[in-house]
């Protein structure tokens, strides 16, 4: 009886060590997994982390190596100071005495045998234009009174030249408000406050609501979009800058939502004639569009990271290497046509759907999993740039959009306002569709500052 008990005693110390055991292993499969991704943590070449947030940042790019050699590549024009066609002023450097006799030679003719051009800036100093209203009388006893121009609204003011210049290097040079005076006060003799810097900038943002308001309606009309978002410091707190842009037209908005609202509030119906290019965020894929399309730069870095957590596994490997073939197929497809190599298109779409029908231990890859449960649920979004020719295989384009942003911010530490947050949004905009269609941005500005705010 005794021997039963202790036997049976046995059992259960046995049956909670092997419990124990299980248990342990379990925590150090996940400890040992903590260890292996603070060896290879995400970073801005294989994640979406941005590199201002990297402690030890290795940069690595997703470009793979060609034989091109560095520098300019053969096509490639240069640029280079050229020579005025009608110089505005002509210092003549005549020879007067004989450098071997000493005779006057002043009265020969002369003969041109080389000439060099100084571009240089004039001094630049303010124009004051005194605007002056009369009366008259009429014999009939009726007084006659002229009035000013609706541009001219105080006794003195700042004129569109000065307002244009404001944005210009406000919006498009990121030089902060104390800066500014500085340069108005040294290079133009014009004195300036930080105060009249911000009316102007609030006027010209009133006076660019149009232009703003006809880029949204052409953008929401377009065939392809590009979409991304970043955060931004508004008066110490967290806001969102979003924008959307194609090849004409650039908008950029300040929300304080990351998500759909801050679509909603810019673009409520969405973009039901186009196709979405973003970079997988939840609120982009949710966006009513034609269709969507993934962004492959990204889906490539998170590829690299899986690389360097798993490189036991073949599946980041092939699965890589099919999305950059992918990509050198549109290469080719926009040269000979998207008609052609519909075959290589069709056999790649096959490789997709057979990679992703993958199974993988759960705990072993589990951060791998969720990447390849989202290419799933999008499988559709995948390769939309194989088949029609204006849509990119990345974002980058969107990118590069909403990288002022954080320039701006790197000058300036943050927005003072809400307000200022979305005057910079909408001149920016303005200047960005200005760049795209190759005009004149000062031109254009100017233009802009003549018009009457609403």
């Amino acid at each position: 009886m005794e021997q039963d008990i202790f036997i049976k005693h046995l059992l259960q110390v046995i049956s909670d060590q092997a419990a124990l055991i299980v248990k342990l292993e379990g925590r150090i499969n996940d400890l040992e997994d903590e260890v292996h991704q603070l060896k290879h943590p995400k970073n801005s070449n294989t994640g979406s982390v941005s590199p201002s947030k990297e402690e030890n940042r290795k940069t690595r790019s997703l470009r793979e190596k060609s034989n091109k050699k560095s520098g300019g590549q053969p096509g490639h024009k240069g640029s280079t100071l050229k020579f005025s066609a009608v110089p505005d002023d002509i210092v003549k450097h005549m020879p007067i005495f004989c450098g071997g006799c000493q005779k006057d030679i002043s009265g020969i003719s002369e003969e041109l045998i080389s000439k060099r051009q100084v571009v240089d800036l004039p001094i630049i100093k303010p124009i004051y234009t005194q605007h002056e209203c009369y009366q008259r009388i009429c014999s009939c006893g009726e007084v006659n009174q002229s009035g000013f121009p609706s541009q001219v609204r105080a006794p003195i003011q700042y004129g569109p030249n000065v307002q244009s210049l404001v944005a210009y290097l406000s919006v498009r040079q990121f030089i902060p408000f104390k800066r500014m005076t500085e340069h108005f006060r040294d290079a133009y003799h014009m004195p300036i406050s930080q105060g009249s810097i911000k009316n102007i900038l609030d006027s010209f943002t009133k006076k660019s609501a149009p232009v703003y308001q006809r880029i949204k309606e052409n953008i929401s009309k377009t065939t392809v979009v590009g979409a991304d978002e970043t955060g931004a410091k508004v008066n110490g707190g967290k806001y969102w800058m979003h924008v959307w842009q194609d090849l004409f037209n650039t908008c950029i908005a300040a929300s304080e939502s990351r998500g759909m609202k801050a679509i909603k509030d810019n673009f409520p119906d969405g973009f039901p004639a186009s196709i979405l290019v973003s970079d997988a965020w939840a609120a982009q894929l949710a966006t009513p569009a034609q269709s969507h399309q993934l962004c492959m730069a990204h889906l490539l870095r998170d590829l690299n990271h899986f690389l360097e957590l798993y490189p036991e596994h073949e599946w980041p490997v092939k699965t890589k290497r099919l999305l950059q073939e992918s990509m050198e197929l549109k290469k080719t497809l926009e040269t000979e046509g998207f008609s052609s190599c519909q075959d290589q298109v069709k056999r790649i779409e096959s490789e997709m759907d057979t990679l992703l029908e993958v199974e993988l231990d759960k705990k072993k890859f589990k951060k791998m999993l969720p990447f390849v449960k989202r290419l799933i649920k999008n499988r559709n979004y995948l390769f939309n740039y194989l088949y029609h020719p204006l849509v990119p295989p990345d974002n980058n384009s969107s990118e590069r959009a909403i990288r002022n942003v954080k320039v701006k911010q790197k000058v300036s530490g943050q927005f003072v306002s809400v307000a200022g947050a979305q005057s910079f949004a909408v001149i920016r905009s303005v200047i960005d569709t200005i760049i795209k269609r190759n005009k004149n941005i000062f031109d254009c500005l100017a233009m802009t500052a003549n018009l009457s705010p609403e």
